[in-house]
């Protein structure tokens, strides 16, 4: 609290500012939310997380802080804004019972006063952006700084528009939304314009939450799932029966697929006895019928000429006498080249069969 009333009185005191607090106001509204060090990126954060693998929640400051040493993003509290009013301390319960008993502030004043004065320097800081802008956010609440204060200002009509903005935190998986939702409502531009009341579960219906979508800008490639999301979000009575896993099919609704149907194996023809050969023989399918004589005649029936044994039919590539040839034969797919992989390495080619001892190929 010593800074604060140092540089109050040094900037004039009750001269020019009631109390301390507007003071801290004044602050908040003149200095530079810039740092001149830092790059063209700005980077909002709101509330914390688990990112995946840390131990425990992360608040979403520190995050934007740790990005903005790396990769030189703009940071409110990085700011000469930011680390002004950061050592004011004001959110502290020690200074703000200074404040009340030194000064004689009225309690409720120096409670509400340190949102008043960030709110000031967040707006200041969001209209500065003039780049890209990284949302270090899982959802937006209407009610915190980023949804209220903020985003307003980056989407307005000075702001850098939906187009510039990014979201390095993951869109959070809603159990109660649909699942093939999550892509569109995960985008950038649809994402930045939403806020967590719009979608919860506990106070929205999906009617409600398909009026609020109805509402936001959207992108012309994205028009078309807008238009189903919203659709199916009024026809919906409640978020169950968004969620609720498709019905199975009866089994009479189920096609089963015909069995395989394998050709018959070719057998060979069988051969018919004669009374000519002793073993057994099949006539050729050329030869024509011999007509018994009638029995009134008396010239003797002429013996038949020997015919010659029919030929067996080929057997193809059949290794077995007597075996079906396939319709089909299902050859085995060739092993794949070998690819080189993301660092230059060869992926290993699979081999269909191992090679036998002592052959080349």
């Amino acid at each position: 609290m010593n800074r604060l009333y140092g540089e109050w009185i040094a900037a004039g005191g009750e001269k020019k500012f009631a109390d301390v607090l507007e003071f801290a106001t004044h602050v908040a509204k003149t200095e530079s939310p810039t740092a001149e060090h830092r790059g063209e990126t700005r980077a909002l954060w709101s509330f914390k997380s688990q990112p995946e693998g840390a131990p425990r929640e992360v608040g979403h400051r520190f995050l934007a802080q740790a990005c903005g040493e790396s990769r030189g993003y703009q940071v409110l509290e990085d700011s000469p804004v930011g680390r002004r009013l950061d050592s004011y301390e004001l959110w502290d319960g020690n200074v703000q019972s200074a404040l009340i008993k030194r000064f004689g502030l009225d309690e409720g004043y120096v409670q509400e006063s340190p949102a008043n004065i960030w709110d000031a320097a967040s707006e200041s800081y969001a209209k500065a952006a003039t780049g890209e802008v990284e949302i270090f956010a899982a959802d937006i609440g209407a009610g915190s700084v980023l949804g209220r204060m903020e985003m307003p200002r980056v989407l307005g009509p000075e702001g850098v528009g939906k187009e510039a903005v990014r979201f390095p935190v993951e869109f959070p998986h809603h159990a109660h939304l649909p699942q093939d939702m999550y892509a569109f409502l995960s985008d950038n531009s649809i994402r930045c314009q939403l806020r967590l009341e719009d979608y919860k579960k506990e106070t929205t219906t999906p009617e409600q939450f398909a009026a609020k979508l109805a509402a936001i800008d959207v992108p012309e490639h994205l028009k078309q799932a807008h238009t189903a999301a919203v659709a199916r979000l009024s026809a919906a009575e409640s978020y169950e029966e968004l969620t609720a896993p498709a019905a199975e099919p009866a089994e009479s609704e189920i096609t089963r697929p015909e069995p395989a149907r394998s050709e018959p194996a070719k057998a060979e023809p069988r051969q018919q006895p004669g009374p000519e050969q002793p073993g057994l023989q099949e006539p050729a399918p050329s030869q024509p019928e011999i007509k018994e004589p009638e029995p009134e005649q008396s010239v003797p029936t002429p013996p038949a000429p020997p015919q010659p044994e029919p030929k067996a039919p080929p057997l193809g590539h059949s290794f077995v006498h007597g075996g079906a040839v396939p319709s089909r034969v299902v050859v085995p797919p060739r092993p794949r080249p070998a690819v080189a992989g993301t660092h230059g390495t060869v992926n290993p080619v699979p081999e269909a069969a191992p090679k036998s001892a002592g052959i080349e190929q």
